[in-house]
């Protein structure tokens, strides 16, 4: 090489690309899929008979059915927190100390069907046995967080059954959404039932 002749570039090396790990989906996520879509559905619905029943409002009773629902509501708020945690933790927002990134995923999806299932059978219990409101604002509240939150869950397993790769962006972001309106279904039944606010 002459002192007129140019150095030669060396090109950069190419940029290692990882590619975002999504879990396959499984027959329960299908199962879930499944319930949370007939209760988002059926939660609408209970607006719109909600709505009437506020419009014409019988009467107004509490028995030990109140106390089962209030209780349930209470473990199903309990079991949000925790799925807050393992989510945020997972995300890098919260510590998550040495517990391994696999066993917080394991107890995010476990506890999550657990909140699931028990928000679906109290959920159906409360529509089955729904008695007139004594605070209708309460009520409202109460009924639109519990069709948001089954509705959303209805949305967030599907992208997770069908655009993996969008519900990688979103599905944080709907479960932050669900947590919320679980606190609202709560402090609108259980904190009400125990402060003998209903």
């Amino acid at each position: 090489m002459t002192a007129d002749t140019p150095p030669i570039a060396v090109p950069d090396a190419p940029k290692k690309v990882y590619e975002r790990k999504t879990r396959t989906p499984d027959w329960l996520t299908d199962a879930v899929l499944i319930i949370t879509g007939i209760f988002g559905i059926w939660a609408v619905v209970l607006v719109v008979l909600s709505i009437i029943g506020i419009a014409e409002p019988a009467f107004y009773y509490t028995d030990q059915k109140a106390a089962i629902k209030a209780v349930g509501s209470t473990v199903v708020v309990l079991l949000t927190f925790s799925q807050f945690y393992t989510m945020e933790s997972v995300l890098g927002h919260l510590p998550r100390g040495s517990i391994k990134m696999r066993s917080m995923m394991r107890v995010h999806r476990i506890g999550g069907r657990i909140a699931i299932v028990l928000a679906a059978v109290i959920a159906f219990f409360c529509m089955v046995d729904v008695g007139a409101p004594s605070n209708p604002l309460r009520v409202l509240v109460h009924i639109t967080a519990g069709s948001v939150a089954f509705v959303l869950l209805a949305v967030k397993f599907a992208l997770i059954r069908w655009k993996p790769y969008l519900a990688y962006d979103t599905a944080p972001w709907i479960g932050r959404i669900v947590a919320v309106c679980f606190v609202a279904i709560w402090v609108t039944s259980g904190y009400a039932f125990f402060t003998n606010s209903l």
